[in-house]
């Protein structure tokens, strides 16, 4: 089934080209200060930091992100390295980006660190647990509910919103969250950094929340304190419009190809009721014209 899926739904494949090496790893699961981090680590010249909101956005990374899944969990290590995933995996997403965060990171988060050496890692939290829960709940908790809606169905409408469905929805979701985040979502969360910290990462390790502002961040990464507040809340205005325009066309694109497959199926059908009633009509004649040669043989 997934070979017809790649097949039906293919998007072109990214291809970003590694100029620069990786730098930053932010494995800390979403709603943990992700896009904060991200505008702060840009504004402190790693850009570009890849995000959640990157894999939607043209050229739409989903269908590569949902192959790493696949490759991490259904195929064996590399003997040689014991490791599943290398940095050229990864780099067919993150070829083009310095820094990484949000629920990507999260998920590949020890093959992530494996495969970049020589990148600093940052674990952000979110220290109000219950915050974090409820935030998650209304944003991410969406895909972790996965419903049969409208939106499930022109998903099989438009290849990126039915790999934003299939990825998200069947894949990063449930993989990270153990089936369900409403009901293992604050257990996960402490697993996973506990984990993250249990690696051993030392002075390649720095835990931090957006309370903690740019003064850790900055000596952590060796860089000056800016000159600004430090940024909070949503993308910005400009990044949020971009977003929201890019889903509103995959949506049209979907209720197009819908009402062109309906327009077909209508065709068909009446291509076939024609079929039907041209053979019914030989037939009749047919039948009659047998009647008739009876009637005259006698």
């Amino acid at each position: 089934m997934s070979s017809i899926y790649n097949t039906l739904y293919a998007l072109p494949p990214p291809s970003p080209k590694r100029t620069q090496p990786m730098q930053i790893l932010a494995v800390g699961i979403s709603r943990s200060g992700t896009e904060s981090l991200r505008t702060a680590l840009h504004t402190l010249g790693y850009e570009h930091t890849h995000h959640g909101f990157d894999t939607i956005l043209p050229p739409c990374s989903l269908q590569a992100i949902h192959a790493l899944l696949n490759k991490k969990y259904t195929t064996h290590p590399a003997p040689s390295t014991a490791q599943k995933l290398s940095a050229a995996d990864f780099d067919t997403v993150l070829g083009s980006s310095v820094g990484v965060t949000d629920l990507f990171a999260a998920e590949f988060a020890t093959d992530l660190i494996a495969a970049y050496p020589d990148a600093k890692v940052i674990l952000n939290v979110r220290r109000d647990r219950e915050a974090w829960y409820k935030s998650m709940q209304q944003t991410m908790g969406y895909f972790d509910r996965n419903p049969v809606d409208w939106d499930w169905w022109r998903s099989w409408f438009c290849a990126e919103l039915f790999w934003v469905r299939q990825t998200m929805g069947r894949g990063l979701m449930p993989r990270f969250f153990r089936g369900s985040f409403e009901r293992n979502g604050l257990w996960v969360y402490e697993q996973h950094v506990a984990m993250i910290r249990g690696l051993g990462l030392g002075a390649r390790l720095l835990e931090w929340s957006v309370e903690d502002g740019w003064a850790p961040l900055c000596r952590f990464l060796g860089r000056d304190v800016p000159d600004a507040e430090f940024p909070r809340g949503n993308p910005p205005a400009e990044w949020a419009g971009r977003i929201e325009r890019t889903m509103v066309a995959y949506h049209r694109r979907a209720v197009r190809n819908m009402l062109l497959c309906l327009a077909g199926v209508v065709a068909f059908g009446a291509f076939l009721v024609r079929l039907w009633f041209v053979w019914s009509l030989s037939q009749t004649e047919s039948h009659g014209n047998g009647n008739d040669k009876q009637g005259n043989s006698r």
